[in-house]
């Protein structure tokens, strides 16, 4: 059984261990938060049987097995550092870390000490978006992909006003383009690997934040286009056309929806998708049995997909 602590205490730490309670082999026993109050709070509400508010006592606690860091953006690069450093398993969320550098370090790190580093990124784990890797062979040549996800968020309407929170504060990491359109990019890089180029155009707010913006990737022989909005909503889809035919991705952006397979023959397939399901279920499962079974294979896998998303976010925020 792993025994799991968390960092954070948002709503994303919420879903996930609504899908750890769901998983078999992986159970939650102590939550960290910044204040005692927020900490036992947060404990009690999950059942946690102990809760800190101070990280270096948690951290050297025998007891836990694996750390989910679901920090504001800027801090997971720290937070996972001190974790494997304390011989911790880490689950970080998404985006990884802020730089290549720094996710290089970390999976080197993690490498020294025989640990496992995970990043949650869910799209990569659901039923779905195995089909689109089947798929994309029956399409041929690749000549234009394109994803979106805008999703307004809850706090731009007091951005507006001029309350800066973490999501728009450059300072914490935030912004559309490591916030949201940041799981566009990782179903690009597990498919296509890192362009030749990548440009990055935003729409800036009042302190320089892109709350919305696309990026334009180079491959040889097609061209992606990312869009990601927390200004704004949209339709969000994924769309992968060759010469052969094209795939279609509904409810595309942190799942795979259902996935349409259309080729020029006529031949069509269609791929449901049940939403009943905690999303993050998926990749939690995936988590719990590599751990299990030992599987560095995969872990590796995962990681380098990751260490490819931050070359591309180097290349797009430079």
């Amino acid at each position: 059984m792993i025994h799991l602590a968390t960092i954070g205490s948002g709503s994303i730490v919420d879903l996930f261990l609504d899908a750890v309670e769901k998983t078999e082999g992986i159970c939650c026993t102590t939550v960290y938060s910044r204040t005692e109050e927020r900490a036992e709070e947060f404990a009690e509400k999950h059942g946690a049987v102990s809760w800190y508010s101070d990280l270096d006592a948690m951290l050297n606690d025998k007891t836990i097995d694996f750390i989910y860091v679901a920090s504001p953006n800027s801090l997971h690069y720290s937070y996972v550092k001190q974790a494997l450093e304390a011989g911790k398993h880490v689950i970080c969320e998404k985006p990884f870390v802020g730089s290549f550098k720094e996710a290089k370090e970390l999976v080197r790190l993690a490498g020294e000490r025989g640990l496992y580093l995970f990043e949650a990124i869910t799209i990569l784990h659901m039923p779905n978006y195995k089909v689109i890797r089947e798929w994309l062979g029956e399409i041929g040549p690749v000549r234009l992909v394109h994803y979106n996800y805008s999703q307004y968020s809850s706090r731009y309407d007091s951005y507006l006003s001029g309350k800066v929170t973490n999501v728009f504060d450059p300072v914490y990491a935030g912004g559309a383009l490591m916030d949201i359109n940041v799981y566009n990019l990782h179903v690009i890089a597990d498919l296509f690997g890192v362009p030749e180029t990548a440009s990055y155009f935003a729409n800036r707010g009042f302190n320089g934040i892109d709350c919305s913006g696309t990026a334009v990737l180079q491959y040889g022989g097609f061209i992606c286009t990312c869009m990601g909005a927390k200004d704004c909503d949209g339709e969000n889809t994924g769309l992968i056309e060759g010469e052969k035919g094209y795939i279609l991705v509904k409810e595309a952006g942190n799942l795979c929806g259902n996935v349409k397979l259309c080729l020029r023959n006529g031949e069509t397939k269609n791929i449901g998708y049940d939403g009943s399901v905690n999303r993050m279920t998926y990749e939690v499962e995936d988590f719990v049995r590599a751990y299990e079974s030992g599987d560095w294979e995969v872990c590796g896998r995962w990681q380098e997909e990751s260490l490819n998303v931050m070359r591309i976010l180097d290349m797009l925020r430079h």
